[in-house]
């Protein structure tokens, strides 16, 4: 009779900490699904204070109201400088665009194929400057040679950095 207390009660136990456990786990889910619907709430009220937001500085960017001029002129100075680091990128990727539209259009377009705007090519006028004191050739050589010189330095750190930093990821998975 012992034996069979013995066992009842372990089967008891084990049962009584299945039950625990299953409410735990459903208790665990039930928390995440909450937990994950707050979120979609939070960032669904954070995407429509940024459309607020663009909506207001759409309708105010020409306002002169003191209590939002310093960050409206923020914004508007962001724009200016995106807008020349998007020039420059252009630049250096050899890519015209359409003056009206910004679509990238070929270097001997005449006119946009998305709008049909007429495309004349810039022509960059510059005014020749005698300089009326006179650099040796020597130092202008030199200083050439030093610039040079310190675009290699910069080369080889940057190659030294990039091997050390391929030593290190093989390191880490080791």
């Amino acid at each position: 009779m012992a034996g069979r207390d013995f066992f009842n009660k372990l089967g008891s136990s084990l049962s009584s900490a299945g039950k625990d456990g299953l409410n735990k786990a459903k208790e665990m889910k039930d928390s995440a699904k909450i937990s994950l619907d707050i979120k979609d709430r939070e960032n669904s009220i954070q995407k429509m204070y940024r459309e607020l937001g663009k909506a207001y500085y759409q309708d105010h960017k020409d306002d002169i109201s003191p209590e939002y001029s310093d960050r409206i002129a923020s914004i508007k100075a962001a724009f200016e400088e995106i807008g020349e680091l998007k020039s420059n990128l252009d630049d250096v990727r050899g890519v015209r665009r359409c003056p009206n539209c910004g679509k990238v259009i070929s270097p001997e377009a005449k006119f946009c194929a998305s709008c049909g705007e007429k495309c004349e090519e810039e022509v960059v006028e510059c005014e020749v400057v005698e300089d009326e004191t006179e650099e040796p050739v020597e130092e202008t050589v030199e200083s050439a040679e030093e610039t040079e010189g310190a675009a290699e330095d910069a080369e080889e750190a940057a190659d030294t950095a990039a091997e050390t930093e391929d030593t290190d990821a093989d390191t880490e998975s080791v």
